[in-house]
């Protein structure tokens, strides 16, 4: 018994000493394998990169700044590309590729171009680094190719930059307005003085790409799979149905360098499919076409609460207008054009159609651009319409309006064709696809069309410019208005260096042109941005340029 109990004390000793051995074995072991897991942990954490997918309804053209048309193209392409100036979110101008800049007669202008900013690495460019820094002849590369014959937005500089209009024709050799004065310093010399030459210039359209975009081994590949310029993003991959962009780490503004590493911009055409995807947590954002509104939000017009636990909404007031347009040569009778004028309620059409996600227009200026402020109040009037009509010659008959399968165009122009019926108008309803209608338009084969346009000038001036001068018929003067007296007034805006003059002589033109109803102007639509509640800090201008590299992953 005795052995026994000394035995049983002597393997208790024994234990103890195996449990002391064993803490002291196994100890390193777990701290070991406790500081392994944390540096694969924390190594995966740096290499997980973080991305936001965003759903677009139409797919991508060329990446291509001298031939892009389409706005969704432009929401890829401005991460890209930067243009020598741009608009922050309350749309006063800043500085971006230029530092600075200069004029002294506002018909010379020269440009400063900032040092340091250098094009993302390409197979294009033969230096060891594949890059280098952007000069004063990549913008005078840029700037003649925007003034080339097959340059799509070549109207913003045609009739302002001295020899561009010129070049356009293939009449000229080079562009006589745009001079490098050196590397760094670049001029712009007009055809006639113009204060608001900067608000001609910043949209990111007017972008600066590099010279070796024209060597003839990547002419066919340029906006396909090599895309180079100097913006926050570079492109990585490109399919008809994907396209891939990642952080430039080389980016010349470090304040402005993405938190988000990748976008990936997803095709998906269907409205109800890319909201699916939404739901599903496949995209990150997208924005919501007007066919998904009474889904989306109450009849108030706020997000239904189902989709405000999981989602954020950002309405985007950008320089766009939608309008019914009148072709002046086909209804001469300007009584019958006023009549329709103010027998359109555009309250209603927005509350019906938009659930208020628009502003109502007088004229063809968005409010706010540039600080201008519309002096029309009362445009809806339904006695007046009536009187008008009185006035008119009308006789009853059909008139007819083209709509198309965009933008609630067809339902809008309902309710425009049961308003008109209540003060006595018959309008006839004729569809088409929206490319048709456009090419009516150009005819001007075409009473009425239905129309909207995203605005590429931030400022009144260029706008009533191109619209309404008499030599900018039948493009983009769609309407044939021609009044000499309209004709010189606008050409007095370049003599207005006052910014409040200049808002006020706007105002007052488009009243007059306005008396004269070439167009009814309904309203800017206000784009309403749903996207993830993971992400915040969305900023996008006037200009719709979506500033992602401002945006942030929440954690």
């Amino acid at each position: 018994m005795a052995y026994a109990n000394l035995g049983s004390a002597n393997r208790g000793k024994k234990l103890r000493r195996e449990r002391l051995v064993s803490r002291a074995y196994y100890t390193p072991l777990i701290i070991l394998l406790v500081i392994t897991l944390v540096v694969i942990f924390s190594c995966g954490r740096k290499k997980e990169s973080s991305r936001l997918v965003i759903g677009l309804n139409t797919q991508i053209e060329r990446l291509n700044p001298i031939t892009i048309k389409n706005p969704q193209t432009f929401q890829v392409a401005w991460q890209i590309y930067e243009g020598l100036l741009d608009l922050d979110e309350s749309g006063q101008i800043v500085p971006r590729i230029a530092e600075r800049w200069e004029t002294e007669d506002n018909k010379v202008w020269v440009f400063h171009i900032r040092k340091g900013v250098t094009f993302h690495r390409s197979e294009i460019f033969d230096t060891p680094s594949k890059t280098r820094n952007v000069t004063s002849h990549d913008v005078l590369h840029s700037f003649t190719s925007f003034c080339s014959p097959g340059a799509y937005p070549s109207f913003v500089l045609a009739d302002s930059i001295k020899g561009c209009a010129e070049y356009s024709a293939g009449k000229a050799k080079r562009v006589k307005g745009l001079r490098v004065v050196d590397d760094y310093t670049f001029e712009i010399e007009l055809n006639k003085p113009e204060p608001f030459f900067l608000y001609r210039i910043t949209s990111p359209w007017i972008a600066i790409f590099p010279k070796e975009a024209n060597i003839e081994k990547y002419k066919d590949r340029w906006g396909l799979d090599i895309a180079v310029g100097t913006g926050p993003y570079r492109l990585l991959s490109k399919t008809d149905n994907q396209i891939v962009l990642v952080r430039n780490e080389d980016y010349w503004d470090k304040s402005r360098i993405p938190k988000i590493e990748k976008l990936v911009f997803r095709v998906i055409k269907n409205d109800q499919m890319r909201f699916s995807e939404l739901l599903k947590n496949k995209i990150d954002l997208m924005i919501l076409p007007n066919s998904l509104f009474f889904s989306v939000f109450d009849t108030d017009g706020n997000p239904k609460q189902k989709y405000k636990r999981r989602f954020k909404f950002k309405e985007i007031k950008t320089f766009n207008h939608h309008f019914i347009g009148v072709n002046i040569k086909k209804i001469r009778d300007i009584h019958l054009r006023r009549a329709m004028f103010y027998g359109t309620n555009r309250k209603e059409m927005v509350k019906k159609v938009l659930l208020g996600y628009a502003d109502i227009l007088s004229g063809a200026i968005p409010p706010g651009m540039n600080g201008y402020i519309p002096t029309f109040k009362r445009i809806y009037d339904p006695d007046k319409a009536k009187k008008e009509l009185k006035q008119s010659k009308y006789d009853g008959r059909e008139i007819e309006l083209l709509v198309h399968d965009l933008a609630s165009s067809e339902q809008i122009c309902q309710v425009f064709q049961k308003q008109m019926k209540n003060i006595g108008i018959n309008i006839k309803l004729t569809k088409l696809d929206f490319n048709s209608v456009i090419g009516r338009m150009v005819k001007g084969d075409v009473e009425l069309f239905s129309m909207f346009a995203e605005i590429v000038f931030s400022s009144p001036e260029p706008l009533l410019l191109n619209l309404f001068s008499t030599k900018k018929i039948p493009v983009p003067n769609f309407w044939h208005y021609s009044n000499p007296n309209t004709d010189k007034r606008l050409e007095e805006l370049r003599n207005l260096t006052d910014r409040n003059a200049s808002l006020k002589a706007c105002a007052e033109i488009e009243r007059e042109i306005m008396e004269y109803v070439p167009a009814i102007f309904l309203y800017r639509q206000n784009q309403v941005v749903m996207f993830s509640n993971a992400f915040s800090n969305l900023k996008i201008n006037s200009h719709n340029h979506y500033m992602f590299e401002k945006m942030e992953k929440l954690h």
